[in-house]
This record gives C-alpha cells, sequence and structure tokens, in this order.
C-alpha cells in the first residue's frame, strides 16, 4: 500500500542499530582507552600528555553531537515527494487527446523522447526533474539520490544536506579516532605492563576505525564528486538498468 505509515518495517530498522552500536563502540573504546589515560597520565617523558588529551577531546565530542543531530535528521526528514496538486495528476485516460496534458513544460529539462511528460505508473503522477519513484519507500522522492538502508530512508531534496553532513561528520570523526589512537597503539606494543583486555580494545578500535573511515570516506568523496557533473546517484543506476533492459531484447 503507497500510503502505509512510514517506519511500519520494524526488520528495516536493524541497520540503523548496527550504526548505532558501532558509533557507540567505537566512541566508548576512544574515550576509555585512549582520552581518559591521557588526560590522568602522569609521565615525565610526556608532560603534554593532558593538553593533547583535553585538544583531542574538544574536538571529539562537538563532532560526534553534529554527527548524531546530522543522523537524526537524515531519518525523520522526509526528502520530498511530488506536491498534491493537480497538475501533477496523470490523467491516462486523457494521455494524448489533449497536448496540454501529456506535453512537457518548458521549464522541465527531462522529458520522454516523444516529448512528453515523464510520469509514474504506481503513483499516477507527472514526474518533476530529478524525481524517481523509489520501491522501497513505494513514493515518488523529490530529486531522488539514492535509498539508503542505514537511514531507513531515501536522500532526496530535503534531506540531501544532512546526509552530506553526516558524511563529512562521520569521517571527520573516524580519521580523528583513527590517527591520535596511534599513541595509544604504540603503547601497546612497548608497555608490557598493559593488561591484555587493554590491548585488544586499542587493535580493535584502531581496526573499526580504519575500516568505518575508509568506507565513509570514499563515499563522501563520491558524493562530492558527482554534483559536478550533476548526475546524483540514482542517474548512474537508472542509466544501468536502461542498458540492463535493452540487451534483455
Amino acid at each position: 500500500d503507497p500510503s502505509r505509515e512510514r517506519f511500519g518495517e520494524k526488520l528495516k530498522f536493524l541497520p540503523i542499530a548496527y550504526v548505532v552500536l558501532a558509533k557507540l563502540l567505537l566512541g566508548s573504546i576512544y574515550l576509555s582507552q585512549h582520552i581518559f589515560p591521557l588526560l590522568h597520565r602522569q609521565d615525565i617523558l610526556a608532560p603534554d600528555a593532558n593538553v593533547r588529551g583535553m585538544c583531542q577531546l574538544g574536538i571529539f565530542v562537538p563532532t560526534t553531537v553534529m554527527l548524531v543531530i546530522c543522523y537524526v535528521r537524515c531519518i525523520l526528514t522526509h526528502p520530498g515527494g511530488i506536491p498534491e496538486d493537480p497538475k501533477w495528476e496523470y490523467l491516462a485516460r486523457y494521455r494524448g487527446s489533449e497536448g496540454d496534458v501529456s506535453s512537457a513544460p518548458v521549464s522541465l529539462q527531462e522529458t520522454k523522447k516523444s516529448g512528453e511528460r515523464r510520469h509514474c505508473k504506481w503513483c499516477g503522477k507527472f514526474k518533476p526533474d530529478r524525481c524517481h519513484h523509489c520501491r522501497v519507500c513505494r513514493t515518488c522522492i523529490l530529486k531522488m539520490d539514492h535509498h539508503c538502508p542505514w537511514i531507513y530512508n531515501c536522500v532526496g531534496f530535503y534531506n540531501y544536506k544532512f546526509f552530506i553532513l553526516l558524511l563529512f561528520y562521520s569521517a571527520t570523526d573516524c580519521h580523528l579516532i583513527l590517527w591520535s589512537m596511534t599513541e595509544s597503539l604504540t603503547r601497546c606494543i612497548y608497555d608490557v605492563a598493559l593488561p591484555f583486555g587493554n590491548m585488544f580494545l586499542i587493535f580493535f578500535g584502531e581496526f573499526l576505525a580504519l575500516v568505518l573511515a575508509g568506507l565513509v570516506t570514499v563515499f563522501l568523496g563520491m558524493h562530492l564528486w558527482l554534483p559536478f557533473g550533476s548526475f546524483p546517484l540514482a542517474h548512474p543506476m537508472e542509466t544501468a538498468c536502461h542498458f540492463s533492459a535493452m540487451k534483455a531484447f
């Protein structure tokens, strides 16, 4: 049912739970195994350890707060849809009989090869430019970029800004953890008195930060590059599907 309640499928919250747990785990490891030891370190060989700890904590906390805010906004903000206006309604029974119904306005850039306005056969409406139907959300999304299971939402006109900021703050957080924790990683190698549990958490935190930093940085770079070609992520996917359909014939 296209008019079903948003967030009605509980199983699709599992990716969100995974993201929240991964971030909580990584953040708690970073604070307990790196920041707090730096703040309480009394070592004449590293007299500025407390200052480094305060500086890194001062960057980590506001960045993480902004990350959480953007993540929540990505989930809760509707990406936008086709306006509820009679002029966007697709009346199939008049298609081709009246030129003013099926012909595209001058302001539209995307049309069919015949010059007619694009329409959605599932929603029964004409499509604005860069509007695509999401089969997961079962509705047309305004300026659709892609459907993201990690936010249980589509990325579109109204939440694209929050999505880009989410990637930016996530990459910043992961790189901060990755590079600043190398000091604690070195301590694991040379400090024979360090308990095995602490060593495991530090190595695991570094590995998790490395994986997440690599993935998020690549994804952020791709999203920063795509606008220069004026292509949202849905366009390359749509083109690939189009060529696959042609090969089938």
